[in-house]
């Protein structure tokens, strides 16, 4: 990945198999993201600029943004965006830190769409 304005592009397409979902998400080349999955007062818990843990918000973000034949719902992007964290390394209460959040601020959001 690399950083551009107000975010960061990946540069070679990103494959993570998840086992919740049973089957591999690909995220290609030029994807941009602005790591917005995890809120900005957790990640001095987790900092996105962790190279693994940039991954976890990578996947969440693409499967928020292009859930289509991927995810059922929000719920199901949140679960797998932890299944991730988990993946790469994030213990349990840190996971739990960014995971809860993340689902709180997805479901209000949808109450007002």
């Amino acid at each position: 990945m690399q950083v551009v304005d107000g975010g960061w592009e990946l540069v070679y397409p990103f494959v993570y198999h998840s086992d919740l979902l049973g089957r591999d998400i690909e995220v290609p080349a030029g994807y941009f993201t602005d790591l917005a999955s995890v809120p900005q007062i957790f990640r001095f818990i987790v900092p996105v600029a962790n190279a693994n843990n940039r991954k976890a918000a990578v996947v969440h973000d693409y499967l928020c943004t292009n859930p289509e034949g991927l995810v059922q719902d929000q719920k199901q992007a949140d679960q797998v965006f932890r299944e991730a964290l988990g993946v790469v390394g994030v213990g349990r209460f840190r996971s739990a830190a960014l995971y809860y959040p993340v689902r709180t601020y997805q479901a209000i959001k949808g109450w007002f769409k």
